[in-house]
């Protein structure tokens, strides 16, 4: 389940067909549009970033469905569940995204109302959005996040039943970031905030769902996080299951644990069949948002809570107590 591709190869047949299926830890798949054959199935691509400070989340997103295109930035209140925000869609628009989330580049979205721009550069992203709205006179959202390439990450190419559905999804699960936001009077700094990319690009069956969990942190002042994830696609090939210590992953298999979508405010627990990673999840906060437009409706439960257990290292056995992070469950169509 955990077929690993170490260098460059294209992701696409030119009859969209993935070329190799499978993980890595740093961007090895070409990424090429022209071989994507949607037919009846649009392409989707997203970039989202979602960073957390204090009792604060910040979640970014910038993506489309080939047929209408979407901007949004939410701020939370984990503690209280007040949310600010501004998002909208439009039909038959599609943001010209990049195609390698490693390289520099600028992604933008623009209206009358407000403009957000993700620049990526070597060492640094800048994630930016200034306007304004019918609820908020002011809307400012500035974060210079740290970009350290020597970071691992988690990169996969999911097929699904159809030989020319496919999945690619990079996640990085540790960033660091300084900045403020701002929403009318509600402003707030956004100091040695950390967070991550989940940057999605694919064409897959229209009514889906996934199990997604994220971790960013650190364990004695070094960089720690993980990325889990199943129900979505076919994982024979390998799972999004993998945890990060001093900038290095940890790949692992499937995951065994129970999760009830009837009580999702219950503890879990999980583990690895190696053993090499364990954690209890402790919820604490339902994120739940669902948005309906004509063809379209998204479904999640984006659960936060505090995540305590064991990961093996090449350092020894590592713990983690009490670090905050989330498991969701999304039931879409789109």
């Amino acid at each position: 389940m955990n077929h690993q591709i170490k260098k460059i190869t294209k992701l696409l047949k030119p009859n969209g067909q993935l070329v190799e299926k499978g993980y890595a830890t740093r961007m090895h798949f070409v990424y090429n549009r022209k071989c994507v054959k949607p037919g009846p199935m649009p392409l989707k691509e997203w970039n989202f970033y979602q960073f957390h400070c204090g009792k604060y989340a910040l979640q970014l997103t910038l993506g489309h469905l080939t047929y209408i295109g979407q901007m949004a930035v939410t701020l939370i209140d984990l503690e209280t569940g007040e949310k600010w925000g501004y998002s909208t869609m439009q039909p038959l628009f599609v943001p010209e995204l990049d195609l390698d989330p490693e390289k520099p580049s600028i992604c933008e979205y623009k209206n009358d109302e407000c403009h957000l721009r993700f620049t990526v550069k070597d060492s640094k992203r800048i994630l930016a959005l200034k306007g304004h709205s019918k609820e908020y006179d002011t809307i400012e959202v500035k974060l210079v996040v740290e970009n350290d390439p020597a970071n691992e990450k988690m990169v996969i190419a999911t097929p699904f039943e159809k030989p020319t559905q496919f999945y690619l999804n990079y996640k990085e699960n540790y960033y660091k970031a300084d900045g403020t936001v701002r929403f009318g009077d509600k402003k707030v700094d956004f100091k040695d905030a950390t967070g991550l990319l989940d940057w999605g690009r694919g064409v897959w069956p229209y009514s889906h769902e996934w199990y997604w969990g994220s971790l960013t942190s650190h364990i004695d002042g070094i960089p720690f996080g993980f990325n889990i994830g199943w129900g979505f696609g076919d994982t024979r090939n390998a799972t999004e299951n993998i945890y990060f210590y001093n900038k290095k992953g940890y790949k692992i298999g499937k995951l065994i644990g129970k999760w009830d979508d009837n009580d999702l405010m219950a503890v879990k627990h999980f583990h690895d069949k190696e053993d090499k990673f364990e954690f209890t999840f402790t919820p604490f906060y339902d994120n739940y948002t669902f948005n309906e437009f004509v063809v379209a409706d998204t479904h999640c439960h984006q659960i936060f809570g505090h995540f305590s257990g064991t990961i093996e290292t090449v350092d020894g056995a590592k713990k983690f107590k009490d670090v905050l992070g989330f498991i969701e469950h999304a039931v879409n169509r789109w």
